[in-house]
C-alpha cells in the first residue's frame, strides 16, 4: 500500500472522494474488502487520542478499550495502522484527532494486511513546516492512577523530528477471597484471604525519531529506552489448611517484584516502484533486561529469584503488484526471533537457554468484480525452538485464507470466510523448571507440547442505511492442541504442568447497531453470544451473553457520554471460568482550541463490584473472588494542552511498546 501525503482536508460530509469510492452524507461507506469511516468534526473536536476518536466514531462490530488501548472485533484483536504502517500503543494514544482524514477498517483484510484478523488503518494529513509541543497529564482519584507526557515534533520539508518522554504511577488495590480444595488421599482444603493488595506499575520512557516522506518513498528510524516495574505484595493475608487431621492457620505475606529494562531499535521503509508496484519492509527489536522475584511466606518461605536477557527481533517484507481489472497479487515474509537466558534461584535453582525462530510466508491474490470480490491467501509457516540441552523442535504448517464478499448493492455487504492457521506453546511453559508456589503446590513447565492448528468459518452481515450502521456476524474456530493446566499427585504434593492433548470449540454470534440521527447525538448497541467448549485433556463448556450500550452527545466546546456493559461470563485460557461484573461510565469534557479538559467517572457510587475465578479439575479445585478498585468507583481528570509554532502540522505519535516479552515461569 503506497503511503502519499492527504494535500486537503474536507470537514463536511456533503460530498468526500475516497479511493474512488464517492460518499455523500455518509459516515460509513462500505468497499468490497473495509470500511471507509469519516469523523465528524465534533468527533474529531472531543477526542483526544486514536482510540477515542475510533470510540467516538461508533463502528459496528468494533469495541475500544481506551485505558488499555484494546480493540475488539468479532474477528478477534484488531491490528492498528498509521498510513500504511502498523503502529504502537502510544503512536494511537498520542494521535492528534483532528488531522485525521478518515479510518479504514478491515474486517476482510487482503495483501500486506492478509495476516492480521481485523485491520484500522488512520489516514493522516502530512505537514511540511511547523512543530508544536504538546502536554498531557492523567490525574486519578479513588486510587492510585497517573500517566504525564510531553511530546515535541519540528517538521522541515520532507522531514520529521521528534521526541517523547513519559511517566506513568498506578496502583489499583485489591481484596481477595480464595478456597482451593486439594483432593490428595488425604484431602486439604484451604481458605485464604488478604485485603489492600499492592498492584502497584510505575513506567517511564524516552523515545527519539527522524522520519522523511515522499510521494515516492518513506523512511523512518526510532530509538527508545523503556523501563518499568510491577508489584504484586500482599501485607497482611490469612491462610487455613484443613484437613481430618486438624487445621493449620498461618499469616501470609508477598512480596513479588517484577522489573525490565528495554532498549529498542525501530527501522521502517517504503518505496512505489512505478504505478503498479509498492515494496515495504520493517525491522522491529529490543533488548529486555527482566527480573522477577517473589518471597511467600505462609508457614514456610518459598523463594523465586529469575534474571532474564531476553532479545526479540520482528522482520517484515511486503511486495505489491496492482494487475490490470483491478486484481492485485502480494508476497509476504514475516520473520520473528527470540532469543532467552533465564537464570532461576531461590527455591528453583536451574539455568535455562531458549532460543526460537518462527518464519512465515505468504501469497494473496485478490480479484474483484463488479459486486463480487474473491481472496486467495495460502502460506506457509516453519517453526524451530531449542531449550538448551534438548533438542530442536520443529513445526512445518500450511496456512490458507479463502474469504469472499458480495455487495448486492451501495447499502449492504455479504461475507464468507474460511482460515487454517497455526500456533505454538507460549515460551514460559516450554522449560525443564520447577518452582514451590505454597505447601502443597509445585508448578512444573513442559517442554513436549505439540503445535496447535486452528481453523473454522465465519460470516458477517452489513448494512448501512439512512441513520443506521448494523453489523450481524457469526463465527466458529476449532483448535486441536490446546494448551491448558493439569494436575497429579506425587507424593504430599500436587504437580501443576501444562499438556497440549486439549481441543477446543469456540463459537460466537454478535449484533452491533450504531443510530446517528444527528452530528450532535450517536448512540451505539451491542449484543453478543459466545459458547465455549473443550475436550480431551480437560472437559469444560461455558455460555456467555454480554450487552452494551454507549451515548455521545456534542454541544458546541462540550461533549457528555455515558456507557455500560453488562454482566459478562467467559471461559479463559480454556479452563478458568470468569464472571466480571456489571460496568459504566459518565465523562464530561470541555476542549477550545488547544486546551481541554475531560472529566470521567466509572462505577460512580459503586463499591462493591467483584470479580470471580474458577477452576475444576479431578484433584484439584479452585474458586477466587476478588475486589479490585478499577471495577468500583473511581474519577479520573485529565488536561491537555499544546503550543504551535510555525505553520500548524499532525501531532507527533508516541512511540512506546507497552510490554516486553519474557519466558519466565510466574
Amino acid at each position: 500500500m503506497s503511503i502519499l501525503p492527504i494535500r486537503a482536508q474536507i470537514d463536511t460530509l456533503n460530498i468526500q472522494h475516497l479511493k474512488g469510492v464517492t460518499v455523500n452524507g455518509q459516515y460509513i461507506q462500505q468497499a468490497a474488502d473495509h470500511y471507509n469511516c469519516i469523523p465528524t468534526s465534533k468527533q474529531r473536536k472531543h477526542s483526544h487520542s486514536g482510540y477515542e476518536l475510533v470510540r467516538s466514531m461508533m463502528i459496528p462490530g468494533v469495541d475500544v478499550d481506551t485505558e488499555s488501548g484494546k480493540v475488539s472485533t468479532p474477528a478477534g484483536a484488531a491490528t492498528l495502522y498509521i498510513n500504511g504502517r502498523e503502529a504502537t500503543f502510544r503512536e494511537i494514544q498520542s494521535l492528534r484527532t483532528k488531522d485525521v482524514v478518515r479510518v479504514e477498517y478491515y474486517d476482510m483484510p487482503t495483501g500486506k494486511y492478509a495476516k492480521d484478523l481485523a485491520v484500522l488503518n488512520y489516514v493522516v494529513k502530512q505537514f511540511k513546516s511547523g512543530g508544536y509541543t504538546q502536554l498531557d497529564a492523567l490525574q486519578g482519584l479513588g486510587y492510585k492512577c497517573g500517566d504525564y507526557n510531553i511530546t515535541s515534533k519540528y517538521s522541515f520539508g520532507n522531514s520529521n523530528a521528534n521526541l517523547w518522554a513519559g511517566y506513568s504511577n498506578a496502583n489499583p488495590k485489591e481484596d481477595m477471597v480464595s478456597k482451593e480444595d486439594y483432593l490428595l488421599p488425604d484431602a486439604v482444603a484451604k481458605g485464604s484471604s488478604s485485603s489492600g493488595n499492592d498492584k502497584e506499575n510505575i513506567g517511564k520512557y524516552i523515545t527519539a525519531s527522524i522520519s522523511n516522506m515522499t510521494p515516492k518513498q518513506t523512511w523512518m528510524l526510532r530509538a527508545s529506552i523503556e523501563a518499568s516495574k510491577q508489584w504484586d505484595n500482599i501485607m497482611n493475608g490469612k491462610t487455613e489448611y484443613a484437613s481430618e487431621y486438624g487445621n493449620l492457620a498461618f499469616d501470609k505475606t508477598q512480596y513479588s517484584r517484577s522489573s525490565t529494562v528495554k532498549p529498542t531499535l525501530y527501522a521502517y521503509f517504503q518505496k512505489q516502484i512505478g504505478s503498479s508496484h509498492n515494496f515495504d519492509a520493517v525491522l522491529d527489536c529490543y533488548y529486555a533486561d527482566n527480573k522477577y522475584n517473589r518471597d511467600f511466606l505462609e508457614g514456610g518461605r518459598f523463594v523465586s529469584d529469575v534474571d532474564e536477557d531476553y532479545f526479540y527481533g520482528k522482520f517484515n517484507a511486503n511486495y505489491s503488484i496492482a494487475l490490470p481489472k483491478s486484481n492485485n497479487l502480494t508476497f509476504s515474509l514475516h520473520e520473528y526471533m527470540r532469543v532467552s537466558q533465564d537464570s532461576y534461584g531461590g527455591s528453583a535453582d536451574y539455568w535455562q537457554h531458549l532460543h526460537s525462530s518462527e518464519t512465515i510466508f505468504f501469497v494473496d491474490y485478490n480479484k474483484r468484480w463488479k459486486k463480487v470480490m474473491l481472496d486467495f491467501n495460502p502460506g506457509l509457516s516453519y517453526l524451530v525452538y531449542r531449550l538448551h540441552g534438548d533438542d530442536a523442535v520443529k513445526h512445518v504448517a500450511p496456512r490458507l485464507q479463502l474469504s469472499s464478499s458480495w455487495m448486492p448493492d451501495k447499502l449492504q455487504r455479504v461475507r464468507l470466510f474460511f482460515s487454517l492457521g497455526n500456533t505454538f506453546p507460549s515460551l514460559n511453559t516450554v522449560n525443564n523448571v520447577s518452582q514451590q508456589i505454597d505447601r502443597i503446590m509445585i508448578r512444573r513447565g513442559n517442554p513436549d507440547m505439540d503445535n496447535s492448528t486452528l481453523l473454522g468459518p465465519g460470516f458477517t452481515y452489513s448494512l448501512n442505511y439512512k441513520q443506521i450502521s448494523a453489523m450481524l456476524s457469526c463465527y466458529y474456530m476449532y483448535m486441536s492442541n490446546a494448551i491448558v493446566n493439569t494436575y497429579s499427585v506425587e507424593g504430599g504434593n500436587i504437580i501443576n504442568t501444562f499438556s497440549s492433548d486439549a481441543r477446543s470449540h469456540q463459537t460466537s454470534t454478535s449484533l452491533s447497531v450504531t443510530w446517528k440521527p444527528s452530528a450532535s447525538f450517536n448512540v451505539k448497541m451491542d449484543g453478543n453470544f459466545t459458547y465455549a467448549r473443550v475436550t480431551m485433556a480437560d472437559e469444560e463448556q461455558q455460555r456467555g451473553w454480554q450487552m452494551g450500550l454507549q451515548a455521545n452527545y456534542y454541544v458546541r466546546d462540550f461533549s457528555f457520554s455515558a456507557s455500560c456493559k453488562s454482566l459478562t461470563r467467559s471461559l479463559n485460557n480454556y479452563q478458568y471460568h470468569i464472571r466480571q461484573p456489571w460496568q459504566y461510565g459518565l465523562s464530561a469534557e470541555w476542549s477550545h482550541n488547544n486546551l481541554a479538559v475531560v472529566l470521567e467517572a466509572k462505577n460512580l457510587f459503586i463499591q462493591d463490584n467483584v470479580l470471580k475465578r474458577s477452576l475444576s479439575a479431578e484433584i484439584y479445585n479452585l474458586s477466587e473472588q476478588f475486589r479490585r478498585e478499577r471495577d468500583n468507583s473511581y474519577v479520573s481528570l485529565k488536561l491537555i494542552c499544546s503550543i504551535d509554532y510555525g505553520k500548524k502540522v499532525s501531532r507527533s505519535l508516541k512511540y512506546e511498546t507497552k510490554n516486553a516479552d519474557s519466558t519466565i515461569m510466574r
